[in-house]
């Protein structure tokens, strides 16, 4: 790929890569039944750039000494633009572990605390990149599940002892996902509690998440799952009274009764419709207030249906913050549709 300094540099000289590393990020969506951690790609990639020279009354790249910029991740993230002030100071060290070390590390998400059910799925992102500090490797070995004071881990199979370059762990840790290794989670309750925490190989550990158990869900509830502003996976349950309707297109043609004309009629010919949610969430709390503007701005959105996951598009443009100190209780309300539209005939 070619690209021209904006004017010719004296000393230094800046190209926009952004479009270029954009297109080695290729999101696939996750699958309802995986367990354990597998491998994030997709929303990750390392990458390197190399800059050549090219000069001369004709034109001649010069590739004898590059000037190379490697070790570089792109990940699927959308930061908002006064993030971006603080990322390399702050951000990045708690979830990139540019600081070499796996101490207190975050996952990547927001919340830091989620509401589930029994049938819930979700999952943790989190940064596994093996560091050498003094000769000792650290890298992501485990995540460690805790429900009613005991402890189950999840090993990270195969190991990521021999990786080096950036690499990301997807662990499933929504309750349906565990159940089939931790059976005491059957009998859950509303208000009980488990917490999920990563460790690396030198024995440091993560920010721990937790995940509440919320109260009978009285209406059809609708999970919905989504690519939040870190590159990781986020989702989220409408457990109140959802909608679904069908908007109907047609084309239609004035057609001949007869050979005569006698009678003419309008016949359709191409058609097509779309399925569109209209989905209400619980109470918010003043945190979930401030997370779930991700779901609303995310790039990819998927509606769990009949048991499976299906491409979405979130119709719902604004977004009202509340909180409790300024606002009532408030509900989000929000219109989702199916991001296939299907054949009248």
């Amino acid at each position: 790929m070619r690209l021209k300094s904006d004017k010719l540099p004296t000393g230094e000289g800046f190209f926009d890569v952004a479009k270029i590393v954009e297109t080695i990020i290729a999101p696939q969506k996750p699958t309802l039944t995986q367990t354990g951690f597998v491998n994030h790609y997709g929303y990750y990639q390392g990458y390197q750039l190399k800059f050549y020279d090219e000069y001369g009354s004709t034109p001649v790249v010069y590739t004898g000494s590059p000037t190379v910029s490697s070790g570089n991740t792109a990940f699927a993230g959308s930061l908002e633009q006064l993030e971006f002030q603080n990322w390399k100071s702050n951000l990045d060290d708690v979830y990139f572990r540019n600081n070499q070390t796996f101490n207190s590390v975050k996952p990547l998400t927001t919340p830091s605390t989620f509401t589930v059910y029994q049938d819930s799925k979700a999952w943790l992102a989190i940064n596994a990149t093996k560091y050498t500090t003094v000769g000792t490797p650290t890298y992501l070995v485990s995540a460690t599940v805790t429900y009613k004071s005991v402890a189950y881990n999840f090993a990270v199979n195969p190991s990521l002892s021999g990786t080096t370059d950036g690499n990301i762990q997807r662990f499933a840790c929504g309750p349906a996902q565990l159940s089939g290794t931790i059976a005491a989670l059957s009998g859950a309750v509303a208000g009980d509690t488990y917490t999920v925490r990563f460790f690396a190989s030198s024995t440091a550990g993560s920010t721990i998440k937790t995940f509440r158990f919320g109260p009978c869900q009285r209406f059809n509830s609708q999970p919905v799952h989504f690519i939040n502003k870190y590159g990781g996976i986020d989702s989220y349950t409408f457990t109140l009274k959802n909608r679904k309707r069908a908007n109907i297109k047609r084309e239609t043609y004035g057609y001949n009764s007869d050979v005569y004309a006698t009678t003419t009629y309008d016949k359709v010919w191409a058609g097509e419709f779309e399925y569109i949610y209209q989905l209400n969430s619980d109470w918010l709390t003043d945190a979930e207030s401030e997370w779930l503007i991700e779901l609303i701005r995310s790039s990819q959105v998927w509606l769990e249906l009949d048991g499976q996951l299906v491409e979405a598009v979130v119709n719902t443009n604004t977004y009202q913050f509340v909180t409790r100190r300024n606002d009532k209780l408030q509900l989000l309300q929000v219109e989702i549709s199916e991001a296939y539209k299907n054949n009248v005939l």
